[in-house]
This record gives structure tokens, C-alpha cells and sequence, in this order.
């Protein structure tokens, strides 16, 4: 082989993988979730890399949300998804695969919060801290026009609210999930229980803007 030909094969994976990686997330993008999911069970790597382009930064950003440990988040992260391709075979079926990753990530994350609690650490659900929103462009809950002190009052009434009203708010308006979708998540029963928490945070809020 000669050396132009050498060069040529070490350069092609690296453009093929760049070309593929870009085709994948056109391809699937316009695939159902149910497609999505059932490709990736079977062994599609193309779905898996999709599934963790698509997902992880939005799981990042509500790990962060609730206990603002970086490390912690990203340990929990990686955690899942390796465990998520090691079982893959014996996953079940999913209609959204958004909120099927935030149901077990969130279960994974309080798992590690709570081992860190019986360490000395302070109680998650006493923890005023441990829940902060932070407003950002993405929600619905503040129009772009709202300067930076309008966005700074948001948050602080935000932060008045208990911890499972901010966490319901949190997963509606800024991961734009359904009600059944924030019940599963929060281990509801039933899909009202989600939506009547999602109203006494939005009549706790309108109080205390009215307080303000």
C-alpha cells in the first residue's frame, strides 16, 4: 500500500464517524420515541448515541437543579446510562423516553443524595437548599422581555415554595413534561395528585408576588 493510500485509511473512520454521527441525530430525530427505544433494545448503537446526545444535557440541568453537586450529577449520569445499554435487552417498552429517564434518574440521584444524607449530610426533604430554581430563557413561566430584576423576584418567590411544588413547577414549565409524565417522576399514584400540586404552587406564587 502505498503512503498516500496509508494516509487515506487512518483519515477515513474519523470522517465517516463525523458524518455519521450528524446523519443519526437527522435520521432519528424524526423517528417516535417508540422507534427510537425499540432500535436502540436492539442493539443499535446509532439510537443509544442519539438517546444520550438528546437527553443528557436536559437530565444534567435537573440533577443540578436539585443538588448542585456537579460531580455528583455527572457520576449519576454516566451511571445510568451504562446501566441503561447493559440491560438494554431486558428493558420494557416506553412511550416517552424523556420521562422514562427522568423517572430513574431522579430515583438514582435521591439514592445517592439520601447515602450521602447517612453520612452526616443535611435531610433532602427539610432542605430549603437543595432545590433552587434558577430561572432560565427556556421557561414558560417569564417572558424574554422581563429584565433581570423581574427574573431575580421569580426566583426568589420561587424559593419560598416548598420542595415538591418547585420540583413539580421545575418539571413542567422548564422540561415541558406532562402531568402523567411529573406523577411517574414524583411516584405518584395518580395523575391529578401532579396536577393539583402544580396549581397550589402557581396560587402559592400569585400570593406571594401579591405579598411583594
Amino acid at each position: 500500500m502505498t503512503q498516500n493510500n496509508q494516509l487515506k485509511s487512518r483519515q477515513e473512520p474519523t470522517s465517516l464517524m463525523r458524518i455519521h454521527h450528524s446523519q443519526t441525530m437527522v435520521i432519528y430525530t424524526h423517528k417516535t420515541d417508540s422507534e427510537v427505544w425499540n432500535a436502540f433494545k436492539k442493539g443499535d448503537e446509532a439510537a443509544f448515541n442519539y438517546i444520550y446526545r438528546k437527553f443528557v444535557p436536559g437530565l444534567y440541568n435537573y440533577g443540578y437543579q436539585i443538588c448542585k453537586d456537579n460531580d455528583l450529577v455527572k457520576d449519576c449520569v454516566q451511571v445510568l446510562f451504562i446501566e441503561l445499554r447493559r440491560k438494554r435487552k431486558r428493558l420494557s417498552d416506553v412511550k416517552s423516553i424523556k420521562g422514562y429517564l427522568f423517572t430513574i434518574f431522579y430515583r438514582e440521584l435521591i439514592k445517592l443524595l439520601k447515602t450521602r444524607q447517612n453520612q452526616g449530610m443535611e435531610s433532602i426533604e427539610g432542605s430549603e437548599k437543595l432545590f433552587p430554581i434558577e430561572v432560565s430563557h427556556e421557561t414558560k413561566l417569564i417572558n424574554e422581555e422581563w429584565d433581570d430584576e423581574m427574573k431575580k423576584e421569580l426566583n426568589k418567590a420561587l424559593n419560598q415554595l416548598p420542595t415538591r411544588q418547585r420540583q413539580a413547577l421545575l418539571l413542567l414549565y422548564k422540561e415541558n413534561l406532562s402531568y402523567e409524565e411529573i406523577a411517574g417522576i414524583m411516584e405518584f399514584k395518580e395523575v391529578k395528585t401532579a396536577r393539583t400540586l402544580v396549581y397550589r404552587a402557581i396560587s402559592n406564587m400569585r400570593a406571594i408576588f401579591k405579598l411583594s
